[in-house]
């Protein structure tokens, strides 16, 4: 089962690159049918990779959860806006190729993960992020030149990426409150604080705690926004995707 959640996610992203290949020759419609079937593809190797560890859960598989739900979260805007589709079909074939260079299947399923608690951690968490890299490309369109993106200039009121960011703290949230239950019950304790995923998922929560609440102050103006937005992404992927790269991380780099 594991060889072939493999090789599907091998062929995964041999379409998602085929669609980011067309998306730049400007096909979008050839673009968007490789980007359906890299996705369903996609979805049936998360789908043989939860089987191979059932009721357990195989902790650092984001990377190959990540594209799946950036491209579907995300469809209807590929769909409809040009410069943020090929962005996003960009980001989907960058964090695919990310997920190549994973280790082969050397993490095995946690044996305290039988509770829905850690299955609602890790997919909350996924979903969190996806949400965060989707806001993060709006922002960074909404920033540049009309001249670079070639459309119309995006309305000054446009707050759809801060509708983003406001989703993926909620799942964000959920995660952690998943964590810590799961935490309690398998280790009797909420917070692990010698796992390095937990300080930085802390570290990205409070980051978008702050976001939040400056979003609420009318003087803070929507470039400066956009900016945090768009500096967020670069956040998440150090503290919530670097911690899953297994082997691949940068030597002897600590986070504290």
């Amino acid at each position: 089962m594991t060889q072939v959640s493999q090789t599907t996610f091998y062929l995964a992203a041999f379409f998602y690159t085929l669609s980011w290949i067309t998306a730049l020759g400007r096909c979008p419609r050839v673009s968007l049918v490789l980007l359906a079937v890299g996705l369903g593809t996609n979805f049936w190797s998360i789908v043989c990779r939860y089987v191979s560890s059932w009721p357990l859960l195989s902790m650092f598989q984001g990377p190959f959860f990540l594209p799946f739900f950036l491209g579907v979260l995300s469809f209807k805007i590929i769909l409809r806006t040009p410069p943020e589709s090929l962005l996003l079909i960009s980001l989907i074939f960058i964090l695919a190729g990310v997920a190549i260079l994973f280790p082969k299947d050397c993490y095995l399923p946690f044996l305290q993960s039988k509770t829905v608690f850690a299955h609602l951690f890790f997919l909350s968490g996924v979903i969190a992020r996806a949400c965060f890299f989707i806001a993060a490309v709006q922002a960074f369109v909404y920033l540049c030149p009309d001249s670079l993106v070639k459309i119309p200039a995006v309305p000054r009121d446009d707050l759809s990426f801060i509708r983003w960011i406001i989703g993926g703290f909620a799942f964000l949230t959920l995660a952690m409150f998943c964590g810590e239950m799961w935490s309690y019950l398998g280790w009797g304790s909420p917070v692990l604080w010698d796992d390095a995923m937990i300080t930085t998922t802390m570290a990205t929560w409070f980051y978008y705690v702050g976001f939040l609440h400056l979003h609420l102050f009318k003087n803070w103006s929507l470039e400066k926004r956009s900016c945090c937005a768009a500096v967020g992404a670069l956040l998440v992927f150090i503290f919530n995707c670097y911690p899953e790269m297994g082997k691949y991380q940068v030597p002897n780099l600590q986070w504290w």
